[in-house]
């Protein structure tokens, strides 16, 4: 498990407001909070840190400033130009701050955080795994203590966070009896997904807004998804196509940047097959393999639970059948069967007596 972020630098310069001495009717003097934006790696290129660039790309930042009630100070949307030079400005009172920067809001995203003026209730905002996009991960980060002072230079850092976990398929090795051969790697995609979350990454997961339950679209037990034209819900984030691949008996296949993107799941519980009434379980990502021209679906569950901005990376060893589509999402159980192996003795048969 590897975690996954990159952090933001915010170099912060303090100058007073037109250079002017605070009147009478401004008791709290005013100043320009410039924010340099660098350190934003392209992990396409990182060797520490494989994976696709879009994971890493700001679409859209708006910096919210906060005094040290939580009241909103100051808010700037930064433009293209902003974050294409790495800085942009923004005017605010002296004093103690808090700096929330947050990344690749939806319009609605951003009407929401936009109305709000505490840091409390913009932490409240909700978003669903549908706003969220290979190439628009929706990311938060916040740095506390900021001490703004009129003609003082500060400067602070934020850890830009996604909102999300990252789940690698990494290998896929054929184990199963020699009489089976050659097999064939389908699709894979992940099934109970949790399908809400707020800013703050606090809000209790929905049984209601779960994605891909139990291997379905829209929870109905005929509709499996990758079976005809069933597709995944949230499909740029939860399915792969695996091209139909072929791994020999006794082969292995491996992946690079096979990615699927969860919300966090504190659940363990293995899954356990459908239930006309969904009970939420671990996130499960399910391989689907052709073995002699059937589909076998695999249940690989995530029982250590899903964090935010981790990466999960996943390998497969088919040992034995998988389930089929009458039940994909059943408990695949594994234990150990203990024969004893004897030689029978002999029987006596009937005794034949005979004079020749």
């Amino acid at each position: 498990m590897k975690r996954l972020s990159f952090v933001l630098f915010l170099a912060v310069l303090l100058t007073a407001a037109c250079g002017k001495t605070p009147g009478p009717e401004e008791s709290v003097p005013e100043g320009e909070l410039t924010v340099k934006l660098t350190g934003l790696w392209d992990s396409a290129t990182t060797k520490a840190t494989p994976g696709s660039a879009g994971e890493n790309k700001l679409n859209n930042l708006t910096l919210y400033v906060f005094d040290a009630a939580g009241m909103l100070d100051a808010s700037h949307t930064c433009t293209d130009a902003e974050i294409a030079a790495r800085q942009a400005t923004v005017r605010s009172k002296t004093g103690q701050k808090t700096l929330c920067a947050v990344a690749n809001m939806s319009a609605a995203m951003q009407a929401e955080a936009d109305a709000k003026y505490r840091l409390a209730d913009l932490d409240g905002v909700p978003y669903g795994l549908a706003d969220n996009g290979p190439t628009s991960l929706v990311m938060r980060g916040v740095t506390t203590g900021v001490s703004v002072s009129s003609g003082s230079v500060a400067s602070t850092t934020v850890e830009l966070s996604r909102g999300v976990s990252r789940i690698s398929l990494e290998r896929v090795e054929n184990k199963l009896p020699a009489p089976f051969g050659a097999v064939t790697l389908r699709h894979a995609f992940l099934c109970n997904v949790v399908g809400n979350q707020n800013l703050g990454g606090v809000a209790d997961a929905d049984p209601g807004k779960y994605i891909n339950r139990e291997a379905t679209r829209g929870h109905v037990r005929n509709q499996v998804i990758g079976v005809g034209n069933v597709e995944a819900e949230c499909k740029d984030l939860t399915f792969k196509t695996l091209g139909n691949q072929e791994v020999a008996n006794g082969d292995a296949r491996s992946f690079q940047n096979v990615f699927f993107y969860a919300f966090p799941n504190p659940l363990t519980t293995p899954n356990n097959g459908f239930h006309e009434t969904f009970t939420p379980t671990a996130t499960v990502l399910m391989v689907v393999v052709t073995v002699k021209g059937t589909d076998y679906y695999y249940p690989v569950p995530l029982r250590n639970g899903l964090l935010a901005n981790t990466e999960y990376k996943v390998s497969l060893t088919l040992a034995g059948l998988g389930n089929t589509e009458d039940d994909p999402f059943a408990r695949i159980d594994k234990g150990d069967l203990k024969a004893t192996i004897s030689v029978s003795p002999w029987s006596d048969g009937t005794p034949i007596s005979e004079t020749i």
